[in-house]
């Protein structure tokens, strides 16, 4: 079943077109790391799939429904994960999950054992009755993704999830991912920089560039393209975007190497 559809999503700002005709299709089971240089259009693109801001045409279907954030139904089933957000950072990481728990409508004592599960699994059992305001960046990361899959969503929205995470941290939430989509069928969508984690945790991959999406494949039909061959999947999934986002710019500084000899 398809889990999310854009057709032909676009969005421009003042004239300027930063996504332009977007067609994606995720389905159900499958994790999709969207990926692209720098401006390219990957969170425009996500937040115009999670809701957050409205295309200036094309549409978007989750689980066959348009996006619509006052649809507390659907809302029940996204779990969304932004690179930044506000929390209740006066509260601590257990009441935080606690008080999530209880607003996706988990009775008290499944809130309370997802709760202990989430805090072990994602190892902040130690900080767990600390203030949010004493997480480290890495820390807040995995909070907010732990509140985002409390409640067993079908669909994941992930932006920049890896970000600020240690080696073992992030193995865990690769691992985690991969569960959900393998076991529970949940699709998920994740923008990153972190090439070697998209490449290892993504059933899918689609590359960005000027507001266009210039490829979209699976993850074994990237590692049969050509300029895909590397050492390491941050290599291969390097070099096809640099490949195929190629542009002629300088690669040094004028300067480097005329330093004046005394």
């Amino acid at each position: 079943m398809e889990a999310i559809k854009a057709e032909n999503l676009t969005r421009a700002y003042n004239g300027n077109v930063v996504v332009d005709g977007v067609d994606l299709d995720v389905q159900e089971g499958q994790i999709l790391g969207f990926v692209g240089p720098n401006g390219a259009g990957k969170t425009t693109t996500w937040s115009m799939l999670t809701g957050v801001l409205k295309p200036t045409s094309g549409t978007v279907r989750l689980l066959g429904k348009p996006v619509d954030m006052n649809d507390t139904e659907l809302k029940r089933q996204l779990g969304i994960v932004p690179d930044h957000s506000e929390m209740f950072e006066s509260l601590t990481g257990e009441e935080l999950l606690l008080s999530y728990a209880r607003i996706y409508g988990l009775g008290r004592e499944d809130a309370g054992q997802r709760t202990d599960e989430a805090l072990a699994v994602f190892d902040l059992e130690d900080a767990a009755k600390r203030p949010i305001t004493t997480y480290s960046h890495g820390m807040r990361k995995k909070i907010r993704l732990a509140a985002a899959t409390l409640h067993a969503p079908r669909i994941l929205f992930l932006d920049e999830p890896f970000e600020g995470m240690d080696a073992l941290s992030a193995r865990t939430v690769m691992s985690i991912l991969q569960q959900m989509a393998e076991q529970d069928g949940v699709a998920v969508f994740l923008t990153s920089h972190m090439l070697d984690y998209v490449e290892r945790v993504s059933s899918h991959i689609a590359v960005i560039r000027d507001g266009k999406v210039l490829l979209s494949c699976s993850r074994e039909e990237f590692r049969e393209l050509p300029d895909s061959e590397g050492e390491d999947g941050a290599g291969r999934l390097e070099n096809l975007i640099l490949s195929i986002s190629r542009r002629e710019r300088f690669s040094r500084l004028s300067w480097i190497g005329n330093r004046s000899k005394t």
